[in-house]
């Protein structure tokens, strides 16, 4: 507490010369504000899940052409019934889930690697997390207004971690203003 009393603005946890927390961030062993560190984490458990959801994409792989071919048939069998014609081949089938596995491979190495070097306090760091994420969202956002409506959710994590690092505790931790 300051000899001068609470009101005191040059007092103690009011930061530099009174001008705020976000100036205490300029600090070199500054801890890693709050809305930063749960970008960090989201960004790990998307990676993750990214990372998971490709090597399921890869196992489907796996399968033999003759046993998708059995199952893909099957489902075609299934949706005749509700009028719905389903007609993927399984080298259609192998096609997209190669895709698949590249497109959810490829966003969970970016995010857990950019997860990783938030810490780092460089402007590379920042401006890829920003990047990245302004991406991620816009793909959703294109989802969801072309039909998608599950891809609300996502969006959701998107939009906050990008408020998130522009707000004032997370431009000031990596020194900008």
């Amino acid at each position: 507490m300051s000899p001068f009393g609470p009101q005191d603005p040059h007092g103690a946890g009011h930061g530099l010369f009174g001008f705020g927390p976000h100036f205490d961030a300029l600090s070199p062993h500054a801890p890693l504000p709050r809305k930063v560190a749960t970008v960090r984490m989201l960004m790990f458990v998307g990676g993750f899940c990214g990372l998971a959801l490709s090597l399921l994409f890869v196992m489907g792989l796996s399968v033999s052409t003759e046993d998708m071919a059995e199952v893909l048939r099957q489902q075609s069998e299934l949706a005749a019934e509700e009028n719905v014609d389903l007609a993927i081949s399984p080298e259609m089938m192998r096609s997209m889930m190669g895709m698949l596995a590249l497109v959810t491979g490829v966003y969970g190495l970016l995010s857990t690697f950019l997860a990783s070097r938030i810490r780092r306090r460089t402007l590379g760091a920042y401006w890829g997390v920003v990047a990245f994420q302004g991406a991620a969202g816009a793909l959703l956002a294109w989802n969801m207004f072309t039909g998608d409506l599950l891809a609300a959710v996502p969006l959701g994590f998107a939009v906050y971690m990008l408020v998130a690092m522009l707000s004032r505790e997370g431009r000031a931790y990596y020194g900008l203003y």
